[in-house]
């Protein structure tokens, strides 16, 4: 009786239960100017805004896309394809990250469905205050990092874009500035290596071109941050609920022993419901990010060589050209390795909580509980705490076999998304650089 007004009680003060969609509400929002996400909340004005948005970003950075492959195939130097072939992968693969969440944004809104129901599973593992108290902690902190996430990345991928964009005007201003004589006519070049049936000299069909490379630069970053926000945030996500798990299943208070039997069965029991839920969400989302990631693996370890090579091929001058193109390369580079290494640091992560669940099962205290559930109990009693310590003994089993295999996430075929493939690729990728190197020298 005493269980049941307590498990009442609990369930008056759970009504005010958090959506998991509070939790990735940052992310909602960039879904929702994107065009992948329907966020009611949105005025009429600005969802023809944000769909209007979309297409002229879409369209610009498939129109420079198509230019940058068009001067590609005419081109026959090796520093200019490398230039051409870096920047190629970095806007298809923005492209294609955008326009598959556009796609496949029913595909979206099932995971974000079955995390909401990993979270609901989660919180019933422990009904407690204090047990709702630790879930809550985790899943703050999942979401504070998660912001974090998004708006620094958001804020380097748009830097990053526009100060790409910028550095010719910014050189052609500082050159007009030294030569220091109105007779010098501005030179007009554009941030990408494209090809366009129009004359640059036209100072109108200079801008608009300008304008244009402009929009398809910053519509690529906004479809990286669009697919790399939301991954990143369904890994912090899972990982707080893992670490939740393994935080319950060490909470055990073993001063009544029917009681904490009872509860042991019960968290058991919620807990393997919880685990395969994860399980199962884990299987969707790596069938729906294993393509694009695959395609990440190949653009990151293509990108890293022939940056490296380019800067390699720069003669080392103090002049603002040569300053411009490296801090350019640079911001390139530190950016590619980071984006492959978040991604790898939380799959090592999930990999590591997961497998750490069948330790925290094993270590909770169940085998002293069955212990102490035989000493000094009648017949009747007793065979009930031996129906409880079968189940109990089963549970613990189940739960370790299933939490003993390593989840893994992969990109592709072939990529095992861990710290050690970030350190592989890494250093491959430099590899190659070094020989593209020795072949332009001869």
């Amino acid at each position: 009786m005493n269980r049941k007004s307590n498990d009442d009680q609990t369930e008056i003060e759970r009504k005010d239960v958090i959506s998991v969609e509070y939790y990735i509400s940052y992310l909602l929002v960039i879904f929702g100017y994107a065009r992948i996400w329907h966020v009611d909340s949105f005025s009429l004005c600005k969802m023809l805004f944000s769909t209007g948005a979309t297409i002229v970003f879409i369209l610009g950075n498939f129109l420079l896309l198509l230019s940058e492959i068009v001067a590609f195939m005419m081109s026959n130097d090796l520093k200019v394809f490398a230039n051409i072939i870096g920047v190629i992968c970095m806007h298809l693969v923005g492209l294609m990250k955008w326009c598959y969440c556009i796609k496949e944004n029913r595909q979206i809104v099932d995971l974000t469905m079955k995390l909401e129901k990993c979270h609901v599973l989660c919180q019933q593992i422990d009904n407690s205050r204090e047990g709702c108290e630790i879930y809550r902690n985790e899943m703050e902190c999942a979401r504070r990092y998660s912001s974090y996430f998004i708006y620094g990345w958001t804020s380097t991928c748009i830097y990053g874009a526009l100060h790409w964009c910028t550095n010719p005007l910014l050189l052609g201003t500082w050159t007009l500035k030294q030569m220091n004589s109105t007779n010098h006519t501005f030179i007009r070049t554009l941030p990408f290596i494209a090809w366009y049936p129009f004359n640059t000299d036209n100072i109108y069909n200079y801008i608009c071109l300008y304008l244009m490379q402009i929009i398809g630069g910053v519509s690529s970053a906004l479809g990286i941050i669009c697919y790399d926000c939301f991954y990143v945030t369904m890994l912090m996500i899972i990982c707080a609920q893992f670490q939740y798990i393994n935080t319950i299943l060490r909470r055990i208070d073993f001063d009544n022993v029917p009681e904490a039997m009872f509860i042991l069965e019960r968290k058991l029991k919620n807990c393997l419901d919880c685990h395969t839920e994860i399980i199962k969400f884990l299987k969707t989302l790596q069938t729906f990010c294993g393509p694009v990631m695959f395609v990440q693996c190949v653009e990151t370890l293509v990108l890293i060589c022939l940056v490296s090579f380019e800067a390699s091929t720069i003669k080392i001058a103090m002049d603002m050209e040569s300053i411009f193109k490296l801090w350019a390369l640079l911001e390139y580079f530190l950016a590619a390795n980071i984006q492959l290494y978040f991604f790898c640091f939380f799959a090592t992560q999930l990999e590591h909580l997961g497998l750490e669940i069948a330790q925290s099962v094993y270590f909770c205290g169940w085998e002293l509980m069955m212990f102490k559930g035989r000493i000094n109990q009648t017949e009747n009693n007793f065979r009930k705490q031996l129906k409880h310590c079968k189940n109990i003994g089963q549970l613990v089993q189940i739960i370790m076999i299933q939490a003993q295999r390593p989840i893994v996430l992969t990109g592709g075929p072939f990529y095992v998304l861990s710290l050690e493939t970030y350190r592989v690729i890494i250093g491959l990728a430099i590899s190659n650089s070094v020989m593209l190197r020795t072949i332009s020298e001869r």
